[in-house]
């Protein structure tokens, strides 16, 4: 039931970061199409569509969301979800995990046809670097997604997603200022596997770091607040 009820929450938001997605390729896939045409463009804009439409996938499990993103009756169907015979925590669990499922099919689906479709990028990048490069996108989009699991936790959908994107900027912006060593930015830029052949180790555990600690406090939020 709560498997189903994730689905019926993401299904049109799945959509839509698929669509944005496409919609990335396209725009350039005929500049792309040449082996001598430089990828790095369009990797950024691709990362940069993930991160932003990652955070709508997320949810705090608690507090009931609409499959397009507007309120439908929020109150209501949030007393109806903590009313079910089942842990916060575990409301929480089960919307994250669905949630982080489908965020990373995307990345998976999108890596694969920038892969298949653009020959600059298969002329340029070796598979197992592609590979590591896959790998530290999805490590680096957990942040901005455990923010928006934290935030959906304390308050309504919409303003969460505006604190979701203002917090995400400034961890960025604190963490190119702290030391190059947990600047996660540089995971998917100077220290990306495509530029070191090597995956960023200190920038990976800083994600992973981050979005644990972003868990646990959203589950802190829904084990205390009164919905």
């Amino acid at each position: 039931m709560l498997v189903m009820k994730a689905w019926m929450e993401t299904r049109w938001r799945l959509s839509a970061v698929l669509f944005y997605s496409l919609i990335a390729l396209a725009i350039n896939y005929k500049g792309q199409s040449a082996p001598a045409a430089k990828p790095g463009g369009m990797l950024t804009l691709l990362l940069m569509v993930l991160a932003t439409f990652v955070m709508p996938l997320a949810g705090s499990g608690v507090q009931s969301q609409s499959p397009a993103g507007f309120p439908e009756g929020l109150a209501g169907s949030t007393q109806f979800t903590i009313s079910l015979p089942v842990s916060r925590p575990r409301l929480l669990a089960v919307r994250a995990a669905i949630g982080w499922l489908e965020a990373s099919a995307v990345t998976l689906l999108v890596a694969g046809l920038t892969w298949s479709l653009f020959p600059s990028i298969r002329a340029t990048i070796a598979p197992a670097d592609f590979a590591r490069g896959v790998l530290t996108t999805l490590l680096f989009l957990t942040v901005p997604y455990c923010t928006h699991v934290f935030f959906s936790a304390l308050i309504d959908e919409l303003p969460a997603l505006m604190f979701s994107g203002c917090t995400f900027s400034l961890l960025l912006w604190l963490l190119h200022h702290v030391t190059p060593a947990v600047d996660i930015v540089r995971a998917v830029t100077q220290s990306s596997p495509l530029v070191t052949h090597q995956l960023p180790w200190s920038q990976m555990a800083t994600s992973a770091g981050l979005a644990l600690i972003l868990m646990w406090a959203a589950v802190r939020a829904v084990q205390t607040r009164e919905y």
